[in-house]
């Protein structure tokens, strides 16, 4: 185990050689290049539980406090300590250390009997044994991409492992996820674990006093190692299909161990990938890029301008930014024939933009496509197609939104809900990443106009599963009138009929009645996921009405996402300008939150005129979280995607929700709860500030 190398391929480096071995170069050199994923396994663990699931998984595996190696960061003492421990017969190892010439890994759990050796990865990721395959259809023998890049990290491992150890020793592999067939049989499992910075600044899950005695009592465990032994023999043989018949094989065609040693070579040695640069359609989302005023490297630049040269790449848009999530594999396709650039797009490679759906009202996707190149390229023969409808860089078609608007019944209602789906259960009964609703915001526009901030909802019991308390409050909230109810995206309607189905499955009294109340407001257009139909008040999705008839450049580019819609808004209307700059919220403006002796002016404009995120007014919750501005930024990429757009600082809001439910100390608690009812607000008031701006220019 003798360590020469001033760098090792560990298994996060093996994971980015994986996505694209020339990211390794930039990779080793996190002080000279930015890294805009540098956080995402952190964020991620915090988001959906990783940090508890580790933990947990050691519960389960019987590791010891002494054998827990978590602690120990250098490379030598760990595998030092590793050594040590390996000399006893029988011993379970949390974070045991194994280098192979310039390979080193860290196995999470590994459990040892004599000859016999257990080696258990451990993955927040669910996973539903009755359902989910390992190995993939199509094609035939790959191993399916969903959990790739898992079974991989674990077939490394192994290979380590074994050449580390030998052929005396018998090592079988596992990899340890939620299992979505379990159902948890304590409460507060989630909570068992708190999230902690220890001294040295690093998070890490602190178990309960009483943790080891209530799992004691448990006879399901949620989390559970899946057999992956021959599979990651497969790999190791470079068997599996990706690495033979793929057009772009894993591996880069050599074969899982010859690509582990090439890899390891150039990186460890501080090298650039000899390989060509070859750009494909995941280039275009490079993580290793940074802004203009940034004191680091850019990455994706020095690969781009291998291809491209420095003027197209700083002024010609690239496709990147194109929007619509359906165009993903057309991306690939288009890269992959030197197709970079917006202006090089042809109906050739986009459906026709007087194509239109049939009776769609509005913009349909290939046309809004067609208006962002038209925008983003000044291109005249494009943009007279929209003229009728366009303002500079604003396009609003007044007459299809006046019309849309004519359908909507007064009053109506604004309504955004926060959930979280963690990976260990907060309650009996309860399945790994299954949805807990645990907060609403609600608006109310009447027939005159007037607005008010007409009710909320926050669950604070650590122990009560908040579902249908969150139904029934939104129901009284809503069913003394017909008014049109709004949702931004998809989100609402598939949390509510997510609930519905747990409603179906209890014993609660008024059931029926909530059931009923949810198929009144959401629809399901997809026969897999059942019974077919509209309800009668079925919520009106504010998102397709931006789409149909809204868009403005210079803040949304390619993205629909709230976050950006509501700066597009707010800059361009002089009317939202001249209301909201005034402090009139809390006061002429009814809030559950703000006090009417102590109104807020929700729009402050820069030196430039341009409006500030009304967002930046309200309390950080990064700081109350423990993260930064970047972590939060990033966050929100995480938590928000194109088919279920999520209104601002949902990573967050899940993340400071998990916080709130086991926080010690009422300050911090006071703080929690007070960021998060506000944050809800103005979700819920960036709909309003959308529906303002349509009326005012409807009228």
């Amino acid at each position: 185990m003798a360590t020469t190398n001033f760098r090792f391929l560990t298994k996060s480096a093996f994971k980015i050689a994986l996505s694209c071995p020339h990211k390794l170069y930039y990779y080793g050199r996190p002080d000279e290049y930015e890294n805009a994923n540098a956080n995402d396994e952190f964020l991620e663990s915090l988001a959906e539980g990783g940090f508890q699931v580790g933990e947990l998984a050691k519960i389960y595996c019987d590791v010891p406090d002494d054998c827990d190696l978590k602690d120990i960061l250098g490379h030598e003492e760990s595998l030092k300590r590793t050594q040590e421990l390996m000399q006893r017969d029988q011993v379970n190892i949390a974070e045991a250390a194994f280098c192979f010439e310039n390979l080193f890994v860290r196995v999470d759990i590994l459990r040892k009997n004599g000859n016999d050796i257990e080696l258990i990865e451990v993955k927040a990721k669910s996973w539903n044994p009755d359902t989910d395959k390992f190995i993939s259809s199509r094609p035939k023998g790959a191993v399916t991409s969903g959990i790739r890049p898992y079974v991989y990290d674990v077939a490394f491992q192994k290979y380590v492992v074994c050449q580390v150890l030998g052929k005396a020793y018998q090592v079988k592999a596992y990899l340890m996820m939620a299992d979505k067939s379990k159902r948890a049989d304590i409460d507060g499992l989630n909570q068992l674990f708190k999230i902690e910075k220890n001294q040295q600044g690093r998070t890490e899950a602190v178990m309960a006093t009483d943790a080891r005695q209530r799992i004691a009592q448990s006879h399901q465990q949620v989390v559970t190692p899946f057999d992956v032994d021959e599979l990651c023999d497969t790999i190791i043989a470079g068997e599996t299909t990706e690495q033979t018949t793929e057009k772009n094989p894993t591996c880069m065609g050599m074969g899982f161990v010859p690509f582990v040693h090439w890899a390891a070579d150039f990186y460890c040695n501080g090298h650039r990938c000899p390989a060509p640069i070859e750009l494909a359609g995941k280039c275009l989302k490079c993580e290793f890029h940074c802004s203009p005023d940034s004191d680091k490297k850019d990455g994706k630049r020095e690969c781009w301008l291998t291809q491209v040269t420095e003027d197209d790449y700083n002024h010609r848009p690239l496709i990147a930014t194109l929007n619509g999530s359906s165009l993903s594999t057309n991306r690939s396709k288009w890269v992959s024939e030197g197709k970079y650039f917006m202006d090089q797009l042809t109906e050739t490679e986009l459906k026709p933009y007087n194509e239109k759906t049939p009776d769609a009202p509005g913009l349909d996707d290939y046309q809004r496509k067609w208006l962002q190149i038209g925008l983003e390229t000044k291109n005249e023969g494009i943009l007279s197609r929209f003229k009728e409808h366009l303002n500079g860089n604003i396009y609003l078609d007044i007459d299809g939104l006046r019309q849309e608007m004519t359908k909507w019944k007064y009053p109506l209602h604004m309504i955004d809900f926060e959930t979280t789906a963690v990976a260990l259960p907060y309650y009996i009964g309860m399945k790994p990443y299954e949805q807990v609703a645990f907060q609403f915001s609600h608006h109310t526009i009447d027939q005159n106009g007037h607005i008010k901030h007409a009710g909320q909802y926050l669950n604070e019991a650590v122990t009560k599963f908040p579902n249908f308390e969150f139904v029934r409050e939104l129901y009284h909230q809503l069913k003394d009138d017909d008014g049109t109810i709004f949702r931004y995206a998809t989100h609402e309607n598939s949390i509510l009929r997510a609930i519905a189905t747990q409603l179906a499955d209890s014993n609660e009294p008024d059931k029926d009645e909530l059931i009923a109340f949810i198929r009144s407001i959401t629809h399901n257009h997809e026969e897999k996921k059942g019974e077919l139909y509209d309800g009668p008040r079925d919520m009106v999705d504010l998102l397709q009405v931006v789409k149909r008839y809204f868009y403005q450049l210079d803040e949304m580019h390619g993205s629909n996402s709230i976050k950006q819609v509501l700066p597009a808004v707010l800059n361009s209307s002089q009317y939202l300008k001249d209301k909201y700059s005034q402090p009139i919220y809390g006061s002429e403006i009814k809030s559950c939150n703000i006090k009417e002796t102590e109104p807020l002016a929700w729009i402050k404009l820069e030196a430039d005129g341009h409006v500030d995120s009304p967002y930046h007014q309200l309390p950080s919750v990064g700081e109350l979280i423990g993260m930064s501005e970047e972590d939060m930024d990033q966050m929100e990429q995480l938590s928000t995607d194109e088919r279920d757009f999520e209104v601002a600082n949902g990573g967050a809001a899940l993340t400071a929700y998990n916080k709130l439910m086991f926080c010690e100390g009422e300050s911090m608690n006071n703080a929690l709860r007070r960021a998060l009812l506000r944050y809800c607000e103005l979700d819920t008031m960036s709909m309003v500030f959308i529906w303002e701006y349509f009326n005012e220019r409807t009228k």
